[in-house]
């Protein structure tokens, strides 16, 4: 079965906190859900060829661990299955939050291993508070295959019903040049728990591409 005839009746029917890993924990018992799609504005829409379907999944395991999936693949097959766990480095209570990840899986077919590290605190522009972050992993294939991927996140919660988010995408592959991509979004809650995010990624550098993002998050 094509994974879009999988992924979009998910979005259509799901059902939020930022989905943004960061370095903050889930609390103790809570889970959260987000399914986006992107699709290229060119192709994807006339012909479906352009879809990208993601599933991201944290829950919070005990106060100091937050165990998620992070799962994604074009229309007809599934690109990445990451599991993980994360954990607070240093105390809980400090402004400059700091966390450490460890996951593995399959991407492009191969087994992987995913470590990571982000950082992050929380900030105030004038009145309107938000968040600013850096997530950095390692994604490792065989000995000599991987990509170091780098998010640079900024966010601000203008209302409590409204969140503006820019976030800055940059891998260094071993095999190929390295990438820039700039992914704006506004999310709306829609209704206690849950949310809506609409957006757009760009190319920056090494990625030509344009595509409209659509997401569902769902928090409980």
């Amino acid at each position: 079965m094509r994974l879009k005839r999988v992924i979009i009746p998910l979005f259509l029917i799901a059902s939020v906190a930022p989905a943004l890993a960061g370095p903050w924990m889930r609390v103790e018992g809570e889970t959260f859900l987000s399914y986006s799609i992107e699709t290229d504005l060119e192709n994807g829409i006339s012909d479906g060829s352009g879809f990208y379907g993601s599933l991201y999944a944290e829950h919070g395991l005990t106060k100091r661990l937050t165990v998620g999936l992070d799962a994604g693949g074009h229309e007809d097959d599934i690109s990445k299955a990451i599991a993980f766990l994360r954990w607070p480095v240093g105390a809980a209570d400090r402004k400059l939050r700091v966390s450490a990840e460890f996951g593995l899986g399959m991407t492009r077919e191969d087994f992987a291993l995913r470590p990571g590290i982000s950082v992050g605190r929380g900030l105030e522009l004038g009145d309107i508070p938000g968040w600013v972050s850096v997530d950095s992993r390692a994604v490792i294939i065989g000995s000599f295959d991987g990509v170091l991927e780098t998010d640079i996140t900024f966010g601000l919660s203008p209302s409590p019903e409204a969140k503006i988010i820019l976030q800055l995408q940059t891998g260094i592959p071993t095999q190929s040049d390295p990438y820039a991509k700039l992914a704006p979004s506004y999310v709306r809650r829609i209704a206690p728990g849950r949310h809506i995010e609409v957006g757009l990624v760009a190319g920056v550098a090494e990625a030509d591409d344009f595509k409209l993002k659509l997401g569902l998050w769902h928090q409980f």
